[in-house]
């Protein structure tokens, strides 16, 4: 799983503009509060990160992510000495017990391959009263990922079980779930939907031929032919006999928040 993310720019380009849209609705979900210190779980370059600097002014902000090149990539997008990134797991997070005001996590959880052990480090880290929350993107509602793996099952039966899609914590009730077996309090969880605008096919196209996430790991292992193959049967869906121009997919996010016991 990591070596899909090891291309930061890439990732940028296939899914991180799209964090950047979701994540002002998330963070105005989350109730994200200009207090103390707010942690950033699986902070990737940096798409939330950017908006909570945007809505706080006194706030200590630490991201932390597995991929290297993801924190590298992120400490070149900020000048703010409230802010600090570093190398971490979201399974074993290196900080001491209740550190941090907040808690929040930004498309991540579907990939930690323990969400449960996740849970309960954000919990842990967060101290009593304080905010832990996450967002997913839903398993069906993408149409980004949705279509390109229709198609590709199309064309490939063996397409979804070569895909790494994520199989947990993407779909209605599963956040909750899991945020209640970590033991918090005041638990809700919330349908976040949005529109993602393209300039043009290959607005959509380019970006899975960067090896970067489920789509673009899959692309890397395919034959010319079969990648033309895909590539065309992908403009079909999203352009039909139209000519190449602007098109939109429609995008639904999950949320969910609670509250450290006391």
């Amino acid at each position: 799983m990591p070596e899909m993310f090891a291309n930061a720019i890439g990732y940028e380009e296939l899914m991180g503009r799209w964090s950047v849209r979701l994540a002002p609705l998330y963070t105005d979900f989350a109730q994200l509060r200009d207090v103390g210190k707010i942690l950033d779980v699986g902070c990737g370059t940096g798409a939330l990160v950017k908006t909570i600097v945007g809505m706080t002014r006194k706030s200590e902000i630490v991201g932390v992510d597995p991929a290297q090149s993801f924190v590298d990539y992120a400490r070149t997008q900020f000048d703010d000495p409230r802010i600090a990134f570093q190398v971490g797991d979201a399974m074993q997070l290196p900080f001491p017990s209740a550190y941090f005001d907040q808690t929040l996590s930004l498309l991540v959880m579907m990939f930690v391959p323990q969400p449960e052990k996740a849970a309960n480090e954000m919990r842990r880290v967060t101290h009593q009263g304080g905010t832990v929350s996450a967002c997913t993107w839903d398993r069906d509602g993408l149409e980004l990922a949705s279509i390109f793996w229709e198609e590709a099952v199309r064309l490939d039966p063996g397409a979804e079980a070569r895909s790494q899609r994520p199989k947990h914590s993407n779909q209605e009730g599963q956040l909750t779930a899991l945020w209640r077996s970590a033991g918090l309090e005041d638990v809700k969880e919330t349908v976040i939907t949005m529109q993602l605008p393209f300039t043009s096919f290959n607005d959509f196209w380019d970006p899975h031929l960067r090896e970067v996430a489920p789509q673009g790991a899959y692309v890397a292992t395919l034959s010319e032919e079969r990648r033309e193959a895909l590539r065309q049967g992908l403009r079909k869906r999203v352009l039909g006999d139209r000519p190449d121009g602007p098109f939109a997919l429609r995008a639904k996010a999950l949320a969910v928040r609670g509250t450290v016991p006391h």
